[in-house]
């Protein structure tokens, strides 16, 4: 989706091709590893109460095999535990999520599973010799913030901070209700709302009929999925904002009417 991306101080910025483009702050290791150390000790965790009822079931009567199990268990807890949540989670971990940071590829879509299983294999690299040792030397030569993984993967680790409410766009006073609850049921991620913040952002940048196009672009798959008009897209994107800002307390907030719809 993505067609240039710069970096500027730790920041990336990523333009599509409908001329939007975003901000990702990169996380440093200082986070990340903060991440990683919360993840492990959830590992550890899991390891050690499911190591003690394999060994209560099968350690009296087969010792080798609840050896053979508890081995098996270390090696899908330590190789397959990032790469099922950053999977489902679309790049996070309880970890990750604790921080607030989440693994994107570089043009700003969500990862895939092959991806995160990539990334992920290379950990035993970026662990050489010791402590992340490799993984630390990349990042702080590179100044790309990402290790050995990330770029096999073609993927960064971002930060997801809140959008604060005195950098919001101004929305029109009216825009299309939503039924309440409605805004769960789109199931819309933090990178769909971001985007749909960054219309609003910019759309005065734009001829009128190619700020229009643009939000059609936005509302359109939203519409079709869910049966919604969008003769009035503008007004169904504001009104997405609305809904989640009730939905999620406040992400997103409207201001008054700036003038730029009329």
């Amino acid at each position: 989706m993505a067609r240039n991306s710069e970096k500027i101080e730790r920041r990336v910025f990523i333009e599509t091709p409908e001329q939007i483009q975003f901000a990702f702050e990169l996380a440093g290791p200082g986070t990340r590893m903060m991440a990683y150390l919360i993840d492990l000790g959830i590992r550890s965790v899991v390891l050690a109460i499911l190591s003690l009822v394999i060994l209560v079931a099968t350690g009296m009567v087969l010792p080798e095999l609840a050896t053979g199990l508890v081995l098996l268990l270390m090696f899908i807890l330590e190789w397959g535990y990032h790469t099922f949540f950053e999977w489902i989670w679309h790049g996070s971990t309880p970890g990750k999520r604790a921080m607030k940071i989440r693994v994107l590829r570089t043009n700003g879509v969500s990862i895939d599973f092959v991806r995160s299983a990539m990334r992920n294999l290379l950990r035993a690299a970026d662990v050489f010799p010791f402590g992340y040792a490799t993984a630390l030397i990349v990042m702080f030569v590179s100044k790309s913030e990402r290790r050995l993984g990330d770029f096999a993967a073609d993927v960064m680790v971002v930060r997801e901070d809140r959008v604060r409410l005195r950098d919001l766009p101004p929305l029109p006073k009216k825009s299309l209700s939503l039924p309440r609850g409605s805004y769960a049921l789109l199931g819309l991620k933090q990178r769909d709302l971001s985007l749909i913040d960054d219309f609003f952002r910019r759309h005065n940048y734009f001829l009128p009929d190619r700020s229009l196009e643009l939000a059609s672009i936005l509302a359109k798959p939203i519409g079709e999925r869910f049966h919604i008009s969008t003769e009035e897209p503008r007004l169904l994107l504001a009104g997405i904002l609305r809904e989640s800002q009730d939905t999620k307390s406040s992400r997103f907030k409207s201001t008054e009417d700036s003038g730029a719809f009329r």
